[in-house]
C-alpha cells in the first residue's frame, strides 16, 4: 500500500522530499477533483492525504464519498480544526481516544 497526496505545489514538494512518490499538484478545484478521482481509482493507494483547506473546497458529494471510503482511507491535515480523524478512529475501534 502506498500513500498519496493531492494539493498545492509547495506541499507536493514537501511530500516528495519525505519520500511520498505519489504526490500530485492541483491548484484549481477542477484539478483537485480530477487528481483525487485518479488516486481513488489507483488500487495501490491505501491512504490519500489532503490539506484541510483543499478538503473544504471540494463539492459536498465528493466529501461524503471520501468520508465513507475505506480504501483508500482519506485524511485531511492542517491547522484548521477538524474532527474527521477523530470520528474515523472512533468508528474503526469503537472508542473515542480523545476522552
Amino acid at each position: 500500500m502506498e500513500i498519496a497526496f493531492v494539493g498545492g505545489g509547495e506541499t507536493v514538494l514537501g511530500f516528495n522530499l519525505a519520500g511520498i512518490k505519489k504526490s500530485y499538484a492541483a491548484n484549481t478545484e477542477e484539478e483537485l477533483v480530477s487528481k483525487i478521482n485518479d488516486v481513488m481509482a489507483d488500487s495501490n493507494v491505501g491512504i490519500l492525504v489532503l490539506k484541510q483547506s483543499d478538503w473544504n473546497r471540494l463539492p459536498k458529494r465528493l466529501q461524503e464519498q471520501l468520508s465513507e471510503s475505506v480504501k483508500p482511507t482519506v485524511i485531511s491535515i492542517g491547522t484548521e480544526q477538524s474532527t474527521e480523524m477523530r470520528e474515523k478512529i472512533k468508528r474503526a475501534i469503537g472508542v473515542d481516544l480523545w476522552k
